[in-house]
């Protein structure tokens, strides 16, 4: 009498885990999944860290680094000066992608780089001006006039020439109001904004 009640009582507890185990394979994912501004906050974050690298890289190799944005492939990559004489040139090849060492995350038409996380995309979204008054018109606006799509550090670290500095926007495809900003300023001072409620915060 006492080993059934015992059998009854160990195939309840198992039954029990079972039903934990199912219920939590089915809420947990949902529970866990970020939402598109903190996708966003995540990939502006990786940006900043991976321009961070590149920086530092021109300075440990005292080379000229260029970091170049592919607006329509949502991708990026560091090419660095591998001349024998530092002559301060980027012919923008392969050879010069790996000896900028910026971590590889994917590839575009054959160039090693960066690829951004699924669903987000350089642009500005529902942002109608960018930080620090800075236009929204277009996703990357780098340069003086911010009509290029890179961004060099030369052999001290710094925005090469200076005073090169400018934005990059970064939007979820499923939600325009979720929008983060990476500014470079002449000074190649690095930093995020996030986008909320209308208003630019960092």
């Amino acid at each position: 009498m006492l080993r059934n009640r015992w059998g009854f009582t160990l195939i309840e507890i198992v039954v029990v885990m079972i039903i934990l185990v199912v219920v939590a394979t089915i809420a947990l994912p949902r529970a866990i999944r970020s939402t598109p501004n903190q996708q966003v906050d995540r990939a502006a974050r990786s940006l900043v860290r991976d321009l961070e690298q590149a920086r530092t890289r021109a300075l440990a190799a005292k080379r000229q680094v260029r970091v170049r944005f592919y607006d329509a492939g949502n991708f990026y990559t560091a090419f660095m000066d591998v001349s024998g004489q530092r002559l301060g040139t980027v012919s923008e090849t392969v050879e010069e992608v790996r000896e900028g060492g910026l971590v590889v995350r994917g590839s575009l038409a054959g160039i090693p780089g960066v690829e951004l996380p699924r669903k987000i995309e350089f642009g500005a979204g529902g942002a109608s001006s960018g930080p620090l008054g800075i236009s929204a018109a277009e996703s990357i606006a780098l340069g003086y006039n911010g009509e290029s799509t890179w961004v060099e550090f030369g052999a001290r670290g710094l925005v090469d020439p200076a005073g090169y500095g400018g934005v990059i926007y970064l939007v979820h495809q499923d939600d325009p109001s979720a929008v983060a900003a990476v500014t470079i300023s002449g000074a190649s001072a690095l930093r995020l904004w996030r986008y909320r409620g209308g208003t630019w915060i960092n």
